[in-house]
C-alpha cells in the first residue's frame, strides 16, 4: 500500500495519495490545494488516478480538485448530503476574503457501508456527520487505518460552528463509528498528525463522555 500525505494550502489540510502497489492504481482523497504539487507528488509514486474522494466539501478539503479533474480525466466522488455545500464554494469563499475558481461536478454518490476498491486495497465509507453535512470517514480493516476527514483529529474533533454543523451529532458519529474500531487503528485526519483510535479514546479531551 501507498500512502502518502502532503499539507497544503493556507489552511494546512492533509491531502492524501492512496495507491495499490501491486496494480498501480490510486486515488486522491481530499485535494484542498497546490494541485501542482499534488500532481508532482503522484508522478513520483508511479500510480494511475482512478478517482477524487472527497470526505466533505468544506473550501479547504476541495480546492484542487477541478484542476486534478483536468489533471486525470478521473471522476469526483461524495456522499450526496455533501453537494449541496460545495455547489456554495464561492460563498464559502467570499466569507474569508478569497475567491473560488470553477465548482467541480460530482460524478457519483458513495453512502454509508459502500466500500471503495483501489486495486486489491478496501475502503469502508463510514457516515460521521456532525462537522460537516455529509461527511465520510473511510475505514481500510486490513491495513488498521482510517482516513477521518475532520470528524477526530489527534487531540481535537472538528469544529462544528459553520453552517451544517453540529456538536451533538459529531459526538454520535465520533462514538458510533469511529471509537467502535480496534483501538490499534491509525487514524489519519484531515489536519494535523497522525494518532490511534485507542490514544484519543483515553486522552483526547472532548471525549471525556465517550465509548471508554
Amino acid at each position: 500500500m501507498i500512502l502518502e500525505k502532503l499539507t497544503v494550502g493556507p489552511f494546512q489540510e492533509n491531502c492524501y495519495i492512496v495507491g495499490d502497489e501491486d496494480s498501480g492504481t490510486g486515488v486522491l482523497f481530499d485535494p484542498g490545494d497546490e494541485a501542482a504539487r499534488i500532481s508532482l507528488a503522484v508522478e513520483q509514486t508511479n500510480l494511475e488516478i482512478s478517482r477524487i474522494i472527497i470526505t466533505h466539501a468544506h473550501i479547504d478539503h476541495v480546492g484542487a480538485v477541478a484542476a486534478l479533474v483536468d489533471e486525470y480525466s478521473c471522476p469526483v466522488l461524495m456522499h450526496a448530503e455533501a453537494e449541496p455545500m460545495l455547489k456554495q464554494l464561492p460563498n464559502q469563499a467570499l466569507m474569508m476574503g478569497l475567491r473560488f475558481g470553477k465548482v467541480p461536478a460530482v460524478d457519483g454518490y458513495i453512502e454509508d457501508g459502500d466500500v471503495v476498491e483501489v486495486g486489491g486495497l478496501r475502503f469502508e465509507a463510514l457516515y460521521t456527520p456532525g462537522h460537516a453535512p455529509g461527511h465520510l470517514a473511510f475505514y481500510a480493516a486490513e491495513q488498521g487505518l482510517v482516513l477521518s476527514g475532520d470528524a477526530l483529529f489527534a487531540g481535537s474533533v472538528g469544529r462544528v460552528d459553520l453552517p451544517g454543523g453540529s456538536m451533538e451529532v459529531l459526538m454520535r458519529s465520533i462514538n458510533e463509528r469511529l471509537l467502535t474500531l480496534p483501538d490499534e487503528t491509525t487514524v489519519h485526519s484531515g489536519h494535523g498528525p497522525e494518532t490511534t483510535i485507542g490514544g484519543e479514546r483515553a486522552h483526547n479531551p472532548f471525549l471525556s463522555g465517550g465509548l471508554l
